[in-house]
Protein backbone atom coordinates (compact mmCIF):
# COMPACT_ATOMS: atom_id res chain seq x y z
CA UNK A 1 0.00 0.00 0.00
CA UNK A 2 1.42 3.37 -1.00
CA UNK A 3 1.78 6.41 1.24
CA UNK A 4 -1.15 8.03 -0.58
CA UNK A 5 -3.33 4.97 0.02
CA UNK A 6 -2.53 4.97 3.74
CA UNK A 7 -3.33 8.70 3.94
CA UNK A 8 -6.61 8.12 2.08
CA UNK A 9 -7.56 5.39 4.55
CA UNK A 10 -7.01 7.77 7.47
CA UNK A 11 -9.05 10.49 5.77
CA UNK A 12 -12.09 8.19 5.70
CA UNK A 13 -12.02 8.00 9.51
CA UNK A 14 -11.92 11.75 10.08
CA UNK A 15 -14.97 13.79 11.09
CA UNK A 16 -13.48 17.25 10.68
CA UNK A 17 -13.25 18.84 7.26
CA UNK A 18 -9.72 20.17 7.86
CA UNK A 19 -7.16 17.46 8.67
CA UNK A 20 -3.66 18.23 9.95
CA UNK A 21 -1.07 16.96 7.45
CA UNK A 22 1.10 15.73 10.31
CA UNK A 23 -1.53 13.08 11.07
CA UNK A 24 -1.50 11.96 7.44
CA UNK A 25 2.30 11.80 7.43
CA UNK A 26 2.17 9.69 10.59
CA UNK A 27 -0.20 7.25 8.87
CA UNK A 28 2.25 6.96 5.96
CA UNK A 29 5.15 6.34 8.38
CA UNK A 30 3.18 3.69 10.30
CA UNK A 31 2.71 1.62 7.16
CA UNK A 32 6.36 1.75 6.07
CA UNK A 33 9.03 1.37 8.75
CA UNK A 34 11.73 2.66 6.40
CA UNK A 35 9.93 5.86 5.43
CA UNK A 36 10.61 7.78 8.63
CA UNK A 37 14.39 7.64 8.08
CA UNK A 38 14.38 7.83 4.30
CA UNK A 39 16.11 10.89 2.71
CA UNK A 40 13.27 10.87 0.17
CA UNK A 41 10.56 11.03 2.84
CA UNK A 42 9.64 14.66 2.14
CA UNK A 43 9.37 14.03 -1.60
CA UNK A 44 7.23 10.92 -1.04
CA UNK A 45 4.89 12.82 1.27
CA UNK A 46 4.59 15.73 -1.19
CA UNK A 47 3.79 13.33 -4.02
CA UNK A 48 1.19 11.58 -1.82
CA UNK A 49 -0.47 14.92 -1.04
CA UNK A 50 -0.76 15.71 -4.77
CA UNK A 51 -2.17 12.22 -5.39
CA UNK A 52 -4.91 12.83 -2.80
CA UNK A 53 -5.79 16.06 -4.56
CA UNK A 54 -5.79 14.38 -7.99
CA UNK A 55 -8.14 11.67 -6.74
CA UNK A 56 -10.48 14.32 -5.38
CA UNK A 57 -10.01 13.05 -1.84
CA UNK A 58 -8.58 16.29 -0.46
CA UNK A 59 -8.04 19.93 -1.35
CA UNK A 60 -4.60 21.43 -0.77
CA UNK A 61 -4.11 24.90 0.74
CA UNK A 62 -4.12 27.75 -1.76
CA UNK A 63 -2.33 30.42 0.25
CA UNK A 64 1.35 30.51 1.18
CA UNK A 65 0.51 30.33 4.88
CA UNK A 66 -0.94 26.85 4.37
CA UNK A 67 2.43 25.38 3.43
CA UNK A 68 5.60 24.43 5.29
CA UNK A 69 8.56 25.88 3.38
CA UNK A 70 11.22 24.93 5.92
CA UNK A 71 12.66 22.41 3.44
CA UNK A 72 12.15 21.31 -0.14
CA UNK A 73 9.72 20.33 -1.46
CA UNK A 74 7.15 22.28 0.63
CA UNK A 75 4.49 20.26 2.40
CA UNK A 76 0.91 21.30 3.18
CA UNK A 77 0.20 22.10 6.81
CA UNK A 78 -3.29 20.66 6.36
CA UNK A 79 -5.69 19.31 3.75
CA UNK A 80 -9.40 19.90 3.36
CA UNK A 81 -11.74 16.96 2.97
CA UNK A 82 -14.45 17.43 0.32
CA UNK A 83 -17.92 18.19 1.73
CA UNK A 84 -20.05 15.17 2.37
CA UNK A 85 -22.37 14.36 -0.50
CA UNK A 86 -25.96 14.88 0.50
CA UNK A 87 -28.34 12.08 -0.40
CA UNK A 88 -30.87 13.12 -3.02
CA UNK A 89 -34.09 14.45 -1.56
CA UNK A 90 -36.79 11.87 -1.28
CA UNK A 91 -39.54 12.48 -3.74
CA UNK A 92 -43.05 11.56 -2.73
CA UNK A 93 -44.31 8.41 -4.34
CA UNK A 94 -46.45 9.02 -7.42
CA UNK A 95 -50.12 9.36 -6.58
CA UNK A 96 -53.32 8.94 -8.53
CA UNK A 97 -55.07 12.30 -8.50
CA UNK A 98 -58.57 13.08 -9.67
CA UNK A 99 -58.97 15.15 -12.80
CA UNK A 100 -59.52 18.39 -10.84
CA UNK A 101 -56.06 17.97 -9.27
CA UNK A 102 -54.28 16.77 -12.40
CA UNK A 103 -51.76 19.61 -12.02
CA UNK A 104 -50.22 17.69 -9.12
CA UNK A 105 -48.97 14.97 -11.46
CA UNK A 106 -46.86 17.37 -13.53
CA UNK A 107 -45.63 19.85 -10.93
CA UNK A 108 -42.64 19.43 -8.65
CA UNK A 109 -44.39 19.41 -5.29
CA UNK A 110 -43.02 18.98 -1.79
CA UNK A 111 -43.98 16.27 0.65
CA UNK A 112 -46.02 18.89 2.51
CA UNK A 113 -47.87 19.79 -0.70
CA UNK A 114 -48.81 16.15 -1.25
CA UNK A 115 -49.88 15.86 2.39
CA UNK A 116 -52.20 18.82 1.82
CA UNK A 117 -53.61 17.48 -1.43
CA UNK A 118 -54.15 13.88 -0.32
CA UNK A 119 -57.32 14.47 1.75
CA UNK A 120 -58.61 16.97 -0.84
CA UNK A 121 -58.14 14.32 -3.51
CA UNK A 122 -60.14 11.83 -1.43
CA UNK A 123 -62.92 14.40 -0.95
CA UNK A 124 -63.20 15.09 -4.67
CA UNK A 125 -63.10 11.39 -5.46
CA UNK A 126 -65.75 10.36 -2.93
CA UNK A 127 -67.88 13.54 -2.66
CA UNK A 128 -67.34 15.59 -5.82
CA UNK A 129 -70.57 17.52 -5.20
CA UNK A 130 -70.09 18.04 -1.46
CA UNK A 131 -71.88 21.04 -0.02
CA UNK A 132 -69.70 24.13 0.27
CA UNK A 133 -69.18 24.56 4.02
CA UNK A 134 -67.18 26.90 6.29
CA UNK A 135 -63.45 26.40 5.84
CA UNK A 136 -62.89 25.45 9.49
CA UNK A 137 -65.51 22.68 9.17
CA UNK A 138 -63.78 21.24 6.12
CA UNK A 139 -60.39 21.54 7.80
CA UNK A 140 -61.61 19.50 10.76
CA UNK A 141 -63.20 16.90 8.48
CA UNK A 142 -60.13 16.41 6.29
CA UNK A 143 -57.26 16.87 8.75
CA UNK A 144 -58.76 16.51 12.22
CA UNK A 145 -57.68 20.08 12.93
CA UNK A 146 -60.02 23.03 12.48
CA UNK A 147 -57.08 25.42 12.06
CA UNK A 148 -55.09 23.39 9.54
CA UNK A 149 -56.48 25.42 6.62
CA UNK A 150 -56.59 28.76 8.43
CA UNK A 151 -54.10 30.47 6.11
CA UNK A 152 -54.75 28.35 3.02
CA UNK A 153 -55.50 31.43 0.94
CA UNK A 154 -51.79 32.32 1.22
CA UNK A 155 -50.58 28.88 0.09
CA UNK A 156 -48.60 28.97 -3.14
CA UNK A 157 -51.00 26.57 -4.88
CA UNK A 158 -53.88 28.93 -4.12
CA UNK A 159 -52.10 32.18 -4.95
CA UNK A 160 -50.91 30.68 -8.26
CA UNK A 161 -54.44 29.66 -9.18
CA UNK A 162 -54.03 25.88 -9.04
CA UNK A 163 -56.12 25.28 -5.93
CA UNK A 164 -59.51 26.90 -5.38
CA UNK A 165 -61.41 26.90 -2.10
CA UNK A 166 -64.88 26.45 -3.55
CA UNK A 167 -63.96 24.15 -6.46
CA UNK A 168 -61.49 21.84 -4.74
CA UNK A 169 -62.02 22.18 -1.00
CA UNK A 170 -65.76 22.72 -1.32
CA UNK A 171 -65.35 25.37 1.37
CA UNK A 172 -65.67 29.10 1.95
CA UNK A 173 -63.86 31.41 4.38
CA UNK A 174 -65.84 32.66 7.36
CA UNK A 175 -64.01 35.73 8.71
CA UNK A 176 -65.13 37.40 11.91
CA UNK A 177 -67.93 39.81 11.03
CA UNK A 178 -67.40 43.51 10.56
CA UNK A 179 -68.67 45.34 13.66
CA UNK A 180 -71.60 47.31 12.19
CA UNK A 181 -74.26 49.46 13.83
CA UNK A 182 -77.43 50.55 12.06
CA UNK A 183 -77.91 54.07 13.45
CA UNK A 184 -80.44 55.20 10.86
CA UNK A 185 -82.10 54.33 7.53
CA UNK A 186 -79.84 56.29 5.16
CA UNK A 187 -78.12 54.20 2.42
CA UNK A 188 -74.51 54.79 3.44
CA UNK A 189 -71.84 53.16 5.59
CA UNK A 190 -68.92 54.87 7.34
CA UNK A 191 -66.06 52.64 8.52
CA UNK A 192 -63.72 53.99 11.21
CA UNK A 193 -60.46 52.24 12.15
CA UNK A 194 -59.83 53.84 15.53
CA UNK A 195 -61.87 53.06 18.66
CA UNK A 196 -61.75 56.62 20.02
CA UNK A 197 -62.98 58.16 16.77
CA UNK A 198 -65.56 55.40 16.37
CA UNK A 199 -66.93 56.04 19.85
CA UNK A 200 -67.05 59.80 19.26
CA UNK A 201 -68.80 59.46 15.91
CA UNK A 202 -71.26 56.95 17.34
CA UNK A 203 -72.16 59.45 20.03
CA UNK A 204 -72.60 62.29 17.52
CA UNK A 205 -74.56 60.27 14.96
CA UNK A 206 -76.61 58.60 17.65
CA UNK A 207 -78.05 61.97 18.66
CA UNK A 208 -78.32 63.49 15.17
CA UNK A 209 -81.63 65.38 15.05
CA UNK A 210 -82.72 64.20 11.61
CA UNK A 211 -82.54 60.42 11.85
CA UNK A 212 -83.26 60.01 8.14
CA UNK A 213 -79.79 61.38 7.39
CA UNK A 214 -77.98 58.72 9.43
CA UNK A 215 -76.86 55.37 8.03
CA UNK A 216 -74.51 52.60 9.17
CA UNK A 217 -71.39 53.06 11.31
CA UNK A 218 -68.76 50.31 11.43
CA UNK A 219 -65.49 49.67 13.23
CA UNK A 220 -62.64 47.77 11.57
CA UNK A 221 -58.87 47.98 11.26
CA UNK A 222 -55.95 46.25 9.60
CA UNK A 223 -56.21 42.67 8.41
CA UNK A 224 -59.50 42.18 10.26
CA UNK A 225 -61.17 44.94 8.28
CA UNK A 226 -59.87 43.57 4.98
CA UNK A 227 -61.04 40.04 5.76
CA UNK A 228 -64.40 41.01 7.27
CA UNK A 229 -65.63 43.49 4.64
CA UNK A 230 -67.62 40.90 2.65
CA UNK A 231 -69.67 40.12 5.77
CA UNK A 232 -71.26 43.56 5.44
CA UNK A 233 -73.39 42.16 2.62
CA UNK A 234 -75.01 39.74 5.06
CA UNK A 235 -75.84 42.55 7.48
CA UNK A 236 -77.35 44.64 4.69
CA UNK A 237 -79.49 41.70 3.58
CA UNK A 238 -80.61 40.70 7.07
CA UNK A 239 -81.74 44.23 7.85
CA UNK A 240 -83.09 44.86 4.35
CA UNK A 241 -81.00 48.02 4.44
CA UNK A 242 -78.65 48.23 1.45
CA UNK A 243 -76.12 51.01 0.84
CA UNK A 244 -74.92 52.80 -2.27
CA UNK A 245 -72.10 54.74 -0.58
CA UNK A 246 -69.25 53.33 1.52
CA UNK A 247 -66.73 55.61 3.22
CA UNK A 248 -63.56 54.90 5.20
CA UNK A 249 -61.85 57.07 7.78
CA UNK A 250 -58.37 55.69 8.56
CA UNK A 251 -55.26 57.22 10.13
CA UNK A 252 -53.06 59.31 7.86
CA UNK A 253 -49.99 57.12 8.11
CA UNK A 254 -48.54 54.38 5.94
CA UNK A 255 -50.34 51.56 7.73
CA UNK A 256 -53.71 53.29 7.63
CA UNK A 257 -53.47 54.23 3.95
CA UNK A 258 -52.16 50.81 2.89
CA UNK A 259 -55.02 49.19 4.76
CA UNK A 260 -57.44 51.52 2.99
CA UNK A 261 -56.11 50.47 -0.42
CA UNK A 262 -56.39 46.75 0.38
CA UNK A 263 -59.84 47.21 1.87
CA UNK A 264 -60.94 49.12 -1.21
CA UNK A 265 -59.83 46.24 -3.44
CA UNK A 266 -61.54 43.71 -1.16
CA UNK A 267 -64.79 45.69 -1.33
CA UNK A 268 -64.58 45.69 -5.13
CA UNK A 269 -64.07 41.92 -5.38
CA UNK A 270 -66.89 41.31 -2.88
CA UNK A 271 -69.36 43.25 -5.01
CA UNK A 272 -69.72 46.14 -2.58
CA UNK A 273 -69.92 49.81 -3.59
CA UNK A 274 -66.54 51.51 -4.07
CA UNK A 275 -64.81 52.30 -0.77
CA UNK A 276 -64.25 56.07 -0.78
CA UNK A 277 -62.19 58.26 1.58
CA UNK A 278 -64.27 60.29 4.05
CA UNK A 279 -62.86 63.53 2.66
CA UNK A 280 -64.70 65.86 5.02
CA UNK A 281 -63.13 64.14 8.01
CA UNK A 282 -59.71 63.95 6.36
CA UNK A 283 -59.73 67.63 5.43
CA UNK A 284 -60.47 68.52 9.04
CA UNK A 285 -57.82 66.08 10.29
CA UNK A 286 -55.17 67.71 8.10
CA UNK A 287 -55.77 70.99 9.92
CA UNK A 288 -54.82 69.43 13.26
CA UNK A 289 -51.38 69.14 14.89
CA UNK A 290 -49.45 66.12 13.58
CA UNK A 291 -47.17 63.92 15.63
CA UNK A 292 -43.57 63.01 14.90
CA UNK A 293 -42.92 59.67 13.24
CA UNK A 294 -39.98 58.16 11.30
CA UNK A 295 -40.18 59.66 7.79
CA UNK A 296 -41.44 57.55 4.90
CA UNK A 297 -39.62 57.36 1.60
CA UNK A 298 -41.07 59.43 -1.22
CA UNK A 299 -42.05 56.31 -3.15
CA UNK A 300 -43.78 54.70 -0.15
CA UNK A 301 -45.63 57.88 0.76
CA UNK A 302 -46.70 58.56 -2.82
CA UNK A 303 -47.93 54.98 -3.31
CA UNK A 304 -49.85 54.93 -0.03
CA UNK A 305 -51.47 58.32 -0.62
CA UNK A 306 -52.65 57.33 -4.10
CA UNK A 307 -55.95 56.17 -2.56
CA UNK A 308 -56.75 59.82 -1.81
CA UNK A 309 -57.79 62.39 -4.44
CA UNK A 310 -54.95 64.66 -5.68
CA UNK A 311 -55.93 67.62 -3.50
CA UNK A 312 -55.31 65.47 -0.41
CA UNK A 313 -52.67 63.07 -1.74
CA UNK A 314 -50.12 65.85 -2.24
CA UNK A 315 -50.21 67.30 1.32
CA UNK A 316 -50.40 63.80 2.84
CA UNK A 317 -47.32 62.68 0.86
CA UNK A 318 -45.44 65.74 2.09
CA UNK A 319 -46.59 65.06 5.65
CA UNK A 320 -45.32 61.48 5.64
CA UNK A 321 -41.98 62.24 3.98
CA UNK A 322 -41.20 65.00 6.48
CA UNK A 323 -41.55 62.59 9.40
CA UNK A 324 -45.09 63.39 10.53
CA UNK A 325 -48.39 61.50 10.75
CA UNK A 326 -51.94 62.35 11.74
CA UNK A 327 -53.91 59.91 13.85
CA UNK A 328 -57.62 60.12 14.56
CA UNK A 329 -57.01 61.30 18.09
CA UNK A 330 -55.80 64.64 16.69
CA UNK A 331 -59.41 65.32 15.66
CA UNK A 332 -61.03 64.78 19.04
CA UNK A 333 -64.67 64.66 20.08
CA UNK A 334 -65.12 68.45 20.57
CA UNK A 335 -63.69 69.18 17.10
CA UNK A 336 -65.81 66.44 15.52
CA UNK A 337 -68.92 67.80 17.18
CA UNK A 338 -68.16 71.28 15.84
CA UNK A 339 -67.30 69.96 12.39
CA UNK A 340 -70.55 68.02 11.88
CA UNK A 341 -73.29 70.64 11.96
CA UNK A 342 -76.92 69.41 12.11
CA UNK A 343 -77.91 72.44 10.05
CA UNK A 344 -76.22 70.89 6.98
CA UNK A 345 -76.77 67.50 5.29
CA UNK A 346 -74.72 64.92 7.20
CA UNK A 347 -73.41 62.80 4.33
CA UNK A 348 -72.29 65.88 2.41
CA UNK A 349 -70.18 66.94 5.40
CA UNK A 350 -68.59 63.50 5.79
CA UNK A 351 -67.88 63.25 2.07
CA UNK A 352 -66.38 66.72 1.95
CA UNK A 353 -68.88 68.58 -0.18
CA UNK A 354 -69.96 65.75 -2.50
CA UNK A 355 -73.60 65.72 -3.45
CA UNK A 356 -75.92 64.07 -0.96
CA UNK A 357 -77.25 60.62 -1.80
CA UNK A 358 -80.52 61.13 0.09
Amino acid sequence: MSAADRMATLLTTQTRQRVDFGALAGAADAGDSSLASSPRRRRILADAARTLATRGLATLPKGKDGWDHSAHPPLPRWVQRPPATRPPGRQPAPRAYVEQLAFATTMRLTTADHALLGPINALLRDQPDAEVVPLADRSYQLYGDEKRLKNIERHHLVTKGFLDLATHLRARPTPAPLAMFELGPAPWLLIVENTAAFTSLREILGTWPDRSQVGWLAFGEGDHLIASLPTALTSFRERNHAVNTMLLYADLDLDGLRCAQKASERARTAGLPPLQPALGLYQALLNQTPRVHPPATTDDAHTAAAWLPPELAEPVTKLLTTGLVLRHEALALPQLRTLLNPASPLLRQIRGGAASQF
